[in-house]
């Protein structure tokens, strides 16, 4: 509760006559949560995959940066995560690791409410809601049905070609047994099937049995899911959501689907949310030069162990100057990292080391390699304190729970009014 102090003047006699700024009114901390910070939201789909390098400086490290002055909530996505998980042990190991890999990189103790999606119960409810003002139109236009679209008639046309090339197979089998063109020809014609006739057959069998699984693989889920996306960020007030460029479309939709609820109700319950786009966050390279991605599987991992740190390190690729051949920094994938996590002072003396005989890239790698140790250390040592006590992350959990389902309530009760439940 907040202690209101007038400086021993129970009566207020001071403030009589004056027009008072609500910063006069209010405490510094509570002023600052009413006029100035914003409620910041994003969420976390547990898949089970490893955190890297790209996704901390890409995602991870802006919003934590963003919600130091702000009313910040992160969701693990274990709703969302059913579209594609379903395996009850799976979902509840990949929802662990991601809130441990969280808790890591933000601290125990961190103010922003990390939570289960699943432990806020209205947000099935407000999503059947929003359902019923949601135009299926607009479910068309979403990307991500489109990208599984997109992927089965990728695998339709493969398995078409495969199919011909299968048929081709043994057509050109009978070629070589009947006609008897020339030796060189029909000796090369053999090595190619050979080759690749095992390949042709293991893929045929994959791609057909992707096909019989598919009417399974697309279900409401895929198609529903910019609803309940929306659900989550309408649920709360929130005011900013961090994305990225090619996830702008998400935060579009959410804004149609509270249009179409306000219209709908003839009300201004829904606020219209604001994305966020981080501008300055450079691509990084991954061990073979191309953007660093899962899946390009060229990732550095931020919890690798020692051992597989330095096996991806000292394999990223390069050009094959020698050591005593001068290098271009600017064109190096191991000097690009070095340039993004080492200090400016370490970053200048590591480039006239390039400009000079007698530096190869084993060295820069070993280098590196020392930078991203120093650099990972404290999110290594604190994951693997919590990982000791996974009790500690249940508690946070179940906080951040209580107090999300706090802000939800309100919000459920005027919705509830205006619907008619």
């Amino acid at each position: 509760m907040i202690q209101w102090q007038f400086d021993g003047d129970p009566n207020f006699s001071s403030f009589r006559g004056k027009k008072l700024e609500p910063s006069e009114l209010l405490p510094t901390s509570l002023y600052d949560k009413l006029f100035f910070m914003k409620k910041i939201l994003t969420g976390v789909k547990p898949t089970g995959e490893q955190m890297h390098l790209g996704n901390l400086l890409g995602a991870v490290l802006p919003f934590k940066k963003l919600a130091e002055n702000n009313d910040a909530a992160i969701f693990i996505a274990d709703l969302h995560a059913l579209t594609s998980v379903k395996s009850a042990g799976d979902l509840q190991r990949n929802t662990h690791e991601m809130a441990l890999t969280y808790f890591s990189i933000f601290g125990i103790d961190t103010p922003v409410h990390i939570f289960r999606q699943s432990d806020i119960p209205p947000i099935p409810k407000l999503n059947w809601i929003l359902n019923n003002v949601t135009p299926y139109s607009l479910m068309l236009r979403a990307h991500s049905f489109k990208d599984f679209q997109q992927k089965r008639n990728k695998m339709l046309y493969e398995l078409a070609y495969k199919e011909w090339c299968n048929q081709t197979y043994i057509g050109v089998k009978e070629i070589l047994d009947v006609s008897k063109p020339n030796p060189e020809y029909s000796q090369q014609l053999s090595v190619t099937i050979q080759k690749n006739e095992q390949e042709i057959k293991d893929r045929h069998k994959e791609l057909k049995e992707f096909i019989e699984n598919y009417e399974n693989n697309l279900n409401m889920g895929v198609f529903n899911y910019p609803i309940l996306m929306a659900t989550d960020i309408l649920a709360y007030d929130t005011d900013i959501v961090p994305v990225g460029q090619d996830q702008k479309q998400h935060l579009e939709m959410t804004r149609d689907i509270a249009k179409a609820f306000n219209k709908t109700y003839k009300t201004d319950i829904f606020k219209l949310p604001s994305e966020y786009i981080e501008k300055d966050v450079s691509v990084l390279p991954g061990i073979d030069g191309r953007k660093m991605s899962k899946s390009y599987g060229n990732f550095i991992g931020i919890f690798d162990d020692d051992k597989a740190l330095k096996k991806k390190v000292m394999s990223i690729v390069t050009d094959s100057k020698g050591v005593d051949d001068i290098k271009d920094p600017n064109a190096c994938n191991v000097f690009a990292l070095i340039k993004t996590f080492a200090t400016a002072d370490k970053v200048e003396s590591i480039r006239v080391k390039y400009l000079a005989p007698g530096y190869g890239y084993g060295h820069a790698k070993l280098e590196l390699l020392e930078i991203l140790t120093e650099y990972l250390k404290p999110y290594r040592d604190a994951r693997a304190t919590l990982e000791k006590h996974p009790e500690l992350i249940e508690a946070k959990l179940q906080e951040g729970a209580r107090i999300m389902n706090e802000r939800i309530e309100a919000k459920m009760q005027e919705v509830k009014e205006v619907v008619g439940l």
